[in-house]
């Protein structure tokens, strides 16, 4: 429900007084290539050319002006976003949208650095008066916070300055939204979306708990709950109680400027992802009854981490590494998460103080929840202990036997066992960081 409230992340600046000069009303009179002209001055850049400003503009249906800057994060995670918009925009060549990159930059070589990713034109950071907050752009859309996406008309018609919104929302077919006869058939869409999405049980209606029960499913608060089941249901014109489809979707609805089909999209991602995890806690509670079938039989390590480990570059039974031990600890951890790698020295000196007294005996295997083989051998390479190979798909990840039969849901996870296989606790790292070598015996 976050992603409702917060729309599009920004970086906020604090801008100099509003006021308008001389210039700037001379650009807001005109129209057309003159428009953008004044406003984004004569000539842009566009890879290591430059193009006449009328040019760039003058054969597009919409011009965009992309405010934005290399320092600022939310820009960083956006510009990829619209890049890919733009690019798909056009290769199928239904409109043509003009984007002019304005820079927020500090300096022309941050300015440089940031254009190298982008596929459209910019104004050049050389260009003073026509780059930053106080560009003219800048003072015409009274930025205050980046990115900003502000889309015109040909003529110099300001059409929509949330522009990110709509690409985040719409992706390619952001450009919809700016035409009235399609934005109409889409909000229709929408709404027969979001109808859908709501009636779980599929019976052609909307009553009040299937609409609370979609907003709970995105984590809605509950008081913004009951404002808009209230909302809703102001639809429901025949007194019944629930709403039909043609009631449902007689008019447009949104929720702090998220439409109908993101809110659609959402539910029915949220519901199918909730179904997700539930067969798979189905499916790991089966396997986890499985395997506590096994404890004690000398082959329940083999079940959970497979018959192979790896160990100074060469492979050996697992049976050989448990088999004798008094605890076994499976450690799911990954090298690109901060506190596995904090936390990874820590347990190794405290294995290693363990295996130079002799007792008690301790076999250690690392379950890798790495994205990639590099990554493991990297960060294996670091530990002391034996580890599940990477190629051994089945038994490594979040999803990995051992993951599943431990439900884990975050690393790193120290879980320890006796040596036949009973769980004696899955909550061993802030054991080890509590009690050092000596947190086996607070067993």
């Amino acid at each position: 429900y976050q992603e409702i409230e917060k729309k599009v992340c920004r970086t906020h600046v604090k801008a100099n007084p509003e006021s308008q000069s001389p210039a700037l009303s001379e650009t807001m009179a005109t129209s057309g290539p003159d428009f953008f002209t004044k406003l984004l001055g004569d000539k842009l850049l566009k890879g290591s050319g430059t193009e006449d400003t009328k040019a760039v503009v003058s054969s597009a249906d919409y011009v965009a002006i992309y405010m934005s800057a290399h320092w600022c994060p939310p820009c960083r995670r956006f510009t990829p976003a619209f890049a890919e918009a733009y690019q798909e925009i056009e290769k199928k060549g239904e409109k043509k949208l003009a984007t002019i990159f304005v820079s927020c930059d500090k300096n022309e070589n941050a300015f440089k650095e940031y254009f190298g990713t982008m596929p459209w034109h910019a104004v050049p950071f050389s260009a003073k008066g026509f780059v930053g907050f106080d560009s003219k752009a800048g003072k015409l859309l009274k930025c205050k916070g980046i990115p900003m996406l502000a889309i015109f008309d040909k003529e110099g018609k300001l059409l929509d300055s949330e522009g990110t919104g709509l690409v985040m929302e719409r992706g390619a077919d952001f450009w919809k939204l700016l035409d009235p006869s399609m934005k109409e058939k889409l909000a229709k869409e929408d709404m027969e979306k979001l109808f859908a999405a709501m009636d779980a049980n599929g019976d052609g209606y909307v009553d009040p708990a299937e609409i609370k029960a979609a907003f709970d499913s995105l984590g809605a608060p509950a008081e913004i709950t009951m404002v808009e089941v209230q909302t809703l249901m102001t639809r429901d014109a025949d007194g019944d109680g629930k709403l039909s489809k043609s009631e449902f979707t007689v008019s447009e609805y949104s929720v702090n400027g998220r439409s109908a089909g993101w809110l659609g999209s959402a539910i029915l991602s949220n519901r199918e992802a909730m179904e997700r995890k539930k067969k798979a806690e189905e499916e790991a509670k089966k396997f986890k009854a499985e395997a506590d079938g096994l404890v004690g039989s000398g082959v329940f390590f083999n079940k959970l981490l497979g018959d192979k480990l790896l160990f100074g570059g060469k492979e050996v039974e697992t049976k050989s590494v448990v088999g004798d031990k008094d605890f076994v600890a499976l450690y799911l951890s990954a090298h690109w998460c901060p506190p596995c790698r904090g936390f990874t020295p820590e347990l190794a000196n405290v294995y290693n103080e363990i295996e130079s007294k002799g007792k008690p005996k301790l076999a250690t295997i690392f379950v890798s929840c790495d994205r990639d083989a590099g990554s493991f051998k990297e960060y294996f390479d670091t530990m002391p202990w034996h580890a599940v190979p990477f190629t051994s798909k089945e038994h490594v990840g979040f999803e990995s036997l051992a993951g599943k039969y431990l439900g884990c849901e975050g690393i790193p996870m120290l879980a320890v066992f006796d040596g036949t296989g009973k769980l004696l606790t899955k909550e061993a790292v802030g054991k080890v960081r509590m009690h050092k070598a000596d947190f086996l015996a607070k067993l």
